[in-house]
């Protein structure tokens, strides 16, 4: 299957005077239909590489095309349309807003980007809602809800648009263990039944073994990248375990 994401020598530095390079020059590709999950530990670059690759931060260096478009430079503001139009966010914390319902927080992205949703947009919100087990809190509002609910409904509300892609940042790191492995399977299916682009962040490797692919980063630099399928489940959890990598480090001077 084509790949909808291509990234290349992709670099990101932070800092004006004391310069931090956080990502080194990747090489990375994202395929179309594909779930991913992006692995590492604190301070590898994991949500780095995810703010790039969905245009919420600019690299300082490569090259990003998305759906043949480039989008390697320029101010991020520029691509809002297009993130709005075709990229869904699921964050670890669900950032619904509060003065607003359960159906009127996953309808807030037609809302931001185009004004007062149709009908049929409604009756897809109500769908998915329906699918998801939520219309009896339709018009309920957050603080009314349980976290697990509330998480629904931001998933609700990055689907909602049939975004070609979403990107999910540890979305079930504020939930305990069993809600959160609900609310994956949640995610998981709607987007497979959609065959939307997945691309997620997280420290749980159980969540990444639910993966087509799993990308290992370590200190801004792809350790490992293993498809599921190919490995198996078995061999999975061996590299996952196995704590070495195989890119050279630049600082090693080989003495």
């Amino acid at each position: 299957m084509a790949d909808i994401i291509t990234a290349r020598s992709l670099v990101k530095r932070f800092g004006k005077v004391v310069r931090t390079e956080v990502l080194h020059g990747l090489d990375v590709a994202f395929e179309k239909g594909a779930l991913t999950a992006v692995i590492g530990p604190s301070g590898s670059g994991k949500t780095t590489l995810l703010n790039i690759i969905s245009l919420l931060e600019s690299p300082s260096e490569g090259e990003l095309v998305i759906e043949g478009r480039d989008f390697s430079a320029g101010d991020i503001n520029r691509y809002a349309a297009y993130r709005n139009a075709h990229i869904g966010f699921v964050f670890q914390f669900h950032y619904l807003l509060p003065e607003f319902t359960a159906l009127e927080n996953i309808l807030l992205p037609y809302w931001i980007g185009r004004g007062r949703p149709p009908a049929p947009l409604i009756e897809r919100a109500l769908s998915l809602m329906k699918d998801m087990a939520m219309l009896p809190i339709k018009d309920k509002y957050p603080n009314q809800i349980s976290g697990g609910e509330q998480q629904r409904v931001a998933i609700a509300r990055a689907l909602v648009q049939e975004p070609k892609i979403v990107f999910a940042d540890e979305p079930t790191g504020n939930l305990d263990r069993e809600t959160g492995s609900a609310v994956l399977g949640i995610m998981t299916r709607m987007i497979r039944d959609l065959g939307t682009t997945l691309v997620i962040v997280t420290h749980d490797r159980e969540i990444a073994l639910k993966a087509d692919r799993i990308l290992e980063l370590v200190d801004g630099r792809i350790c490992k990248d293993f498809r599921l399928a190919e490995t198996g489940e078995r061999a999975a959890r061996e590299l996952l375990e196995d704590r070495s990598c195989d890119f050279e480090d630049p600082n090693d001077g080989g003495g």
